[in-house]
């Protein structure tokens, strides 16, 4: 059940969202018709109707994708991608609405207006809304006193990070354990807490103890008779559990480890957009000049094909073909030698591409073919996938989802040579961490940072 408070926010937060649609609509009617007036005009009704749509489906896919729903826990950029999917759900089905229906009374341009509109001011309103929420929280702003009892290994954790969080708005009143955790200040033993609570309200009790323990039900039965709310802190075995997700098959709760967004339809599709967009607009605007620059670039730098073929681990472990502009001399180590600093290997052209990251450009077409993503871990040579699955926790995981010409790893400090595992496990918890928490927004991030990197130029 949600607090008073709880239900405020996602109150203002769906008023905000209408008044700024509605503010839109009006802005975009102002530009459109600016010398006819629409009041004037047999399609008057028509654009009503359209109002009247846009609202409702607004409304409609909010409550169906949950956007209003603003979990403490809940991270600013994860939110806002949520709008963000939304956004191109609601132009897709207009769309697909006009074509199927056959309408033509509504302006183009119009729509181009509203949307535009709606979109530059939606997704800065939802992120600096839950920002300010999130500062408003840390405050100590309604903080619900909360109850620890037991001894399981979660407890920590959870204690951790409660204490590091205060924005999930929580105050730990008392600990109570008959074989109490080291870490977490205590107030008794478990025979202590109904004295506790004679004078102390607590709205939940946070529970963990071995599975099985009688104890475990005993407390829950507790709860329940005091109108406390009941909460199970359990030991799942995994170090990191960011990810784990709870299904249900009937009444049977099964655990997902790893519950990434790209495994839904919708995301993929969207994901797949972009990167189709983005290419063809990289490819039409920068190929026609810069490529055969390139071109001779590379010819000059030294014998050998312009273009450099490889082989490459990709989605789910298949293998396909990379294409780069060659950036080495023709040598056979090139398939299982990964370049170093300084490789004597790499030409003085080589060197310049490699820095400004313009080797990498014809994999626009591998992105095309399907074979890649603009974004996403980086391909590895398979004698590396081989190595590596080896020696690393996790390592196939970075297949979940397509590779990318660039990545989170990449801009985070993991480009190039890989001296150490420890290096190559850095990259690959940045690749899991991507693929568990993918949005459109963090790729927006990624290729914008990525340009400011080719701009600049970076080291190999």
């Amino acid at each position: 059940m949600q607090s008073r408070y709880a239900r405020f926010f996602q109150f203002i937060i769906i008023l905000g969202d209408l008044l700024l649609l509605n503010g839109c609509y009006l802005l975009a009617v102002a530009f459109r018709f600016d010398e006819l007036k629409l009041q004037n005009t047999e399609y008057y009704d028509y654009y009503v109707q359209l109002a009247v749509f846009f609202n409702f489906s607004w409304v409609l896919l909010a409550f169906l994708f949950r956007t209003y729903d603003m979990h403490r826990t809940m991270e600013p950029r994860k939110a806002t991608s949520k709008v963000l999917n939304v956004f191109f759900i609601h132009l897709f089905i207009l769309l697909l609405l006009l074509v199927s229906l056959k309408k033509d009374e509504y302006s183009r341009l119009f729509l181009t207006y509203f949307y535009i509109a709606f979109f530059v001011s939606v997704l800065p309103w939802r992120f600096y809304f839950l920002r300010f929420l999130r500062a408003y929280r840390k405050r100590g702003s309604h903080f619900r006193p909360v109850l620890l009892l037991g001894s399981g290994a979660g407890l920590l954790r959870f204690y951790k990070a409660v204490e590091s969080h205060p924005e999930y708005g929580l105050a730990i009143s008392g600990y109570f354990s008959d074989s109490p955790i080291e870490g977490i200040p205590t107030k008794g033993r478990e025979e202590d807490v109904l004295a506790f609570l004679k004078k102390n309200e607590v709205d939940e009790i946070f529970c963990a103890y071995p599975s099985g323990d009688p104890r475990l039900l005993k407390w829950l039965h507790f709860a329940d008779e005091n109108l406390i709310r009941f909460r199970i802190v359990p030991d799942l075995g995994v170090e990191h559990a960011t990810g784990v997700e709870i299904d249900f098959y009937h009444d049977v709760p099964i655990l997902v480890q790893r519950k990434e967004p790209l495994e839904y339809l919708h995301s993929r599709l969207l994901k797949r957009f972009g990167d189709i967009t983005f290419s063809l607009f990289v490819i039409f605007t920068i190929f026609p000049w810069l490529f055969s620059i390139l071109i001779v670039g590379v010819k000059l730098s030294g014998k050998g094909p312009v273009f450099f073929k490889q082989k490459r681990t990709g989605l789910k472990d298949g293998a396909f073909t990379i294409y780069k502009f060659r950036s080495m001399v023709v040598n056979e180590a090139a398939d299982s030698l990964q370049a170093t600093v300084g490789d004597a290997r790499v030409t003085s052209f080589g060197r310049f591409m490699r820095t400004h990251n313009l080797d990498e450009l014809p994999q626009f077409f591998n992105v095309l073919k399907g074979e890649m993503s603009v974004v996403g871990p980086r391909p590895h040579m398979l004698a590396h996938t081989e190595k590596y699955t080896a020696l690393i926790d996790k390592y196939m995981v970075r297949h979940f989802a397509k590779p990318g010409i660039t990545g989170l790893a990449q801009v985070s400090g993991y480009r190039g040579e890989t001296r150490t595992t420890e290096e190559m496990e850095a990259r690959v918890k940045t690749d899991v961490y991507y693929i568990e928490n993918w949005s459109v927004l963090l790729d927006v991030k990624i290729i914008g940072l990525t340009i400011f990197s080719t701009l600049k130029g970076s080291s190999e």
